[in-house]
């Protein structure tokens, strides 16, 4: 069986922890520990909670942690509310640097464990691309994490079409998360703003992406979308008539979603076998890959375990979705052996 590479794993930086301990701000964000432990960061007004104790724990306790829930590489990136795009561009910049050095030490200090996807600061797109060209030019980064809006703005802008290019150009696996979740007005009870805010934002993304025809105009572009396409899948019949008959979408070719929706990779964390079984039964097996959202509440620590356990998918099929589908979009080849 290949390597099995986690891609969806967020970490708090060491140099935010190291400032929370000297009791200093980090990049003008402040760190704390609620009565629980939980991690809580506060942004100007912004005030975030973390859904688990572990972020506090030294790197090789993961790894450890690694080891015990079956995966060999996890593709590290930044918590996501930690991307920032609300702050001034340079203080960003300045915290995007910081953090992707950090990413490509762990690779060297973790030999064959770690993989960085780098952050950006998305706000502005010209820093951005310099980030990025700087990023990917160091040791063990993979690519980069981004959110499905820049402070409300849809990925499909005109403005950060530069970044997708940069992207495409310099070989960068670009992952999509979830964050500032929008319509939050019908979703303040039963922690919504996850269960539903997240999905539905990873959708908008992906279905930006398609119907303006920024996804064509980088055809060798490796996206993945969290939370297995969020509802994608789910919605891709109605993405394909509405660009069949609606005058608000240019029905060229090369923007049906009836296409489209196979450039993307979508990650396993469906919370359900059955939901998973049909990901792969509609997009494709070589387009799901693994992702628990560790160490997140919200995540599926064992999704590894439990999907190399599962009687519901072959053994072709777990070698590509745990690591060899991974393994051949990111070129580790020949990709080790578990």
């Amino acid at each position: 069986m290949p390597v099995r590479i986690d891609v969806h794993c967020h970490f708090l930086p060491e140099s935010g922890r190291r400032a929370h301990e000297r009791g200093e701000d980090w990049h003008g964000t402040v760190f704390s520990r609620d009565e629980n432990g939980i991690l809580v960061s506060e942004t100007g007004p912004r005030r975030m909670k973390f859904g688990s104790p572990l972020h506090f724990e030294p790197m090789e306790q993961r790894v450890a942690r690694m080891d015990a829930r079956g995966v060999d590489i996890e593709m590290l990136s930044m918590l996501p509310p930690l991307f920032r795009y609300e702050v001034p561009a340079a203080d960003n910049a300045a915290a995007a640097r910081d953090v992707n050095d950090e990413l490509s030490a762990l690779t060297k200090r973790f030999p064959g464990r770690f993989l960085g996807l780098g952050t950006l600061p998305l706000q502005d797109v010209d820093a951005s691309v310099t980030e990025l060209e700087r990023l990917m030019a160091l040791p063990g980064m993979a690519g980069v994490a981004i959110g499905t809006n820049v402070n409300g703005v849809n990925l499909d802008a005109d403005e950060l079409a530069p970044f997708f290019t940069a992207a495409q150009d310099l070989d960068a696996f670009v992952f999509i998360h979830p964050m500032d979740q929008r319509g939050r007005e019908a979703l303040g009870s039963y922690y919504l703003r996850n269960a539903i805010g997240n999905p539905f934002e990873t959708t908008v993304a992906a279905a930006s992406l398609m119907m303006s025809g920024r996804l064509a105009q980088v055809p060798r572009l490796h996206i993945c979308l969290a939370h297995g396409g969020g509802y994608t899948a789910a919605a891709l019949g109605r993405f394909a008539h509405t660009w069949q008959v609606r005058n608000e979408v240019e029905s060229t070719p090369d923007r049906s979603p009836a296409l489209l929706y196979r450039r993307f990779f979508y990650d396993s964390l469906t919370h359900d076998e059955r939901t998973l079984r049909h990901l792969v039964d509609f997009v494709g097996v070589d387009r799901v890959v693994l992702g628990t959202d560790f160490p997140a509440d919200m995540g599926m620590t064992n999704a590894a375990l439990e999907i190399r356990a599962s009687d519901a998918f072959t053994d072709d099929e777990k070698a590509a979705i745990l690591g060899g589908n991974l393994a051949t979009a990111l070129k580790l080849t020949p990709a080790p052996a578990a």
